[in-house]
């Protein structure tokens, strides 16, 4: 079973949910936070294989958690999950080194398919 860490970050309850629940079935061990916040102090407390965030969040925003990974944990993919991924958007989150970008709401087989192009992108990068 796979026993990979994700952190969720997302202030949508119903995205926390669903997304928690399904990558639980799959063998993830996940971490959900609706706050940006709460998700730097889960960052500097716990090892996570992968982050999954989205830009408009409370606290701190999505752009804020991006750099932070990227300064601290630079080996940490991070995937984005964004309401409109326009150009603009799509050109800020590479630039801020998001790993991929998902626009909500997404099937389920194309969030885990991006997860698992990630985590293997990650294992190879070490």
């Amino acid at each position: 079973m796979n026993r990979k860490k994700v952190l969720l970050i997302d202030e949508e309850k119903a995205i926390l949910d669903t997304y928690s629940f399904l990558l639980g079935k799959e063998g993830y061990r996940v971490v959900t936070s609706n706050n940006g916040c709460k998700a730097l102090e889960e960052l500097h407390q716990q090892l996570f294989d992968l982050v999954i965030t989205d830009l408009a969040i409370k606290n701190e925003n999505g752009h804020t958690i991006l750099e932070e990974i990227r300064t601290l944990f630079p080996t940490i993919p991070v995937i984005v999950l964004a309401d409109n991924l326009s150009d603009v958007v799509r050109r800020f989150a590479f630039s801020l080194g998001a790993y991929s970008l998902i626009e909500k709401p997404c099937g389920f087989e194309i969030l885990i398919s991006c997860i698992r192009k990630s985590l293997k992108a990650k294992k190879e990068y070490q």
